[in-house]
């Protein structure tokens, strides 16, 4: 038998979830660091023996009004880079599957700041964390405030031309929340990276684990882009700071991290970087196996996939044509990250290229 306990997933009169950590199980809150069962340290590669018991997702086709999307992807990534390249993991299946939209200056876009995301995500991995390493980051976040770069690598390319882009074809209001989220996504690696290469095997607590998840998962940006393809710019009805609102984006987004953490581990122990994950993070506390925390992980997403479609239901009854849009795009972007998730996180970061490389598994 399990040695963790059942959560409850009941939604009825549920209350505004304003962040990640007001959803943490009943069972899991409180618990302190100097608390967890492990004695010893955990050995990572149980984390690469498990299923992903209980838990389908539902087949979702690429956007069929973009059929030369990949092309655009190997242009953009050919043009930053200086030299042929490919989408080899297809990258370019995540924007497909998340958006609807056929307005294609709108897909591309999108397409564009999700390959840009990408890059950089590995590419901050990278960085040690000494004072050189904090003051890259520094350098980074102040390029993105400006949208200039003098740097001479392909993500400095990569990112003047996303934010051409983005100044483009998003609102005012729009452009300065991308901004500042992304902004502060990278910050987060000034805290991230010690978490992942932590040599010293000081867990997070619970609630310390979705504080900084719920700044450095970049969901909020991924669905910036669903406003994009509905063409719903939330500030016009006072959105952004609607408990509701902000629920239902954070369940979402939750749910997408969860999916993502029980497909993409089995990549991240190769390169060390397990430790900063859900299913470690449980193993720890509870003492139990990676399986016992992969099936409390997915009876998480089930509640959270509740919590979407309540928080979605409520936005509804606001009556807004643009944000009833929005909120079935938003529950479509959550299928096509599960599909995605389940038949494209196998690739590893190749720093020779500076790009996505297949794994062959």
């Amino acid at each position: 038998m399990s040695k963790i306990g059942k959560i409850d997933t009941i939604v009825t009169g549920r209350k505004p979830i304003l962040k990640m950590v007001d959803s943490i199980p009943d069972i899991f809150k409180g618990k302190s660091a100097t608390g967890a069962n492990r004695s010893t340290i955990i050995d990572v590669n149980e984390l690469l023996n498990y299923e992903v018991r209980g838990l389908v997702s539902d087949s979702i086709l690429r956007n069929p009004n973009h059929p030369e999307a990949t092309d655009w992807t190997n242009k953009l990534l050919s043009e930053a880079y200086g030299r042929p390249l490919l989408d080899t993991n297809d990258l370019t299946c995540f924007t497909d599957m998340c958006y609807t939209t056929a307005n294609k200056k709108h897909m591309y876009a999108a397409n564009y700041w999700c390959v840009f995301a990408f890059m950089m995500d590995d590419y901050m991995d990278q960085i040690v964390m000494d004072d050189a390493g904090k003051q890259q980051i520094c350098e980074w976040q102040q390029k993105y405030r400006t949208g200039k770069s003098d740097g001479k690598l392909g993500l400095d390319r990569l990112l003047v031309r996303t934010l051409e882009l983005n100044r483009q074809y998003l609102s005012p209001d729009q452009y300065d929340r991308h901004v500042r989220e992304v902004c502060e996504w990278m910050g987060t690696y000034l805290t991230v990276n010690p978490t992942k290469y932590n040599a010293d095997h000081q867990m997070l607590t619970y609630e310390q684990f979705w504080i900084q998840r719920g700044k450095d998962n970049a969901g909020g940006l991924v669905f910036l882009f669903t406003e994009l393809s509905v063409g719903l710019d939330p500030i016009e009805h006072g959105l952004t700071t609607d408990p509701i609102w902000i629920s239902f984006n954070t369940a979402a987004a939750k749910q997408s991290i969860l999916v993502n953490d029980v497909y993409s581990v089995k990549s991240e122990v190769p390169i060390g970087q397990a430790k900063y994950n859900y299913q470690y993070l449980i193993m720890w506390h509870e003492g139990c196996s990676a399986q016992e925390a992969v099936d409390h992980i997915v009876s998480e997403i089930h509640f959270q996939w509740e919590l979407v479609l309540d928080f979605g239901e409520q936005l509804k009854e606001y009556g807004i044509p643009a944000l009833s849009a929005y909120v079935d795009e938003a529950v479509h972007e959550v299928k096509g990250n599960h599909f995605w998730s389940t038949i494209c996180r196998r690739y590893s970061w190749d720093p020779k290229y500076s790009h996505y490389i297949n794994t062959g598994e």
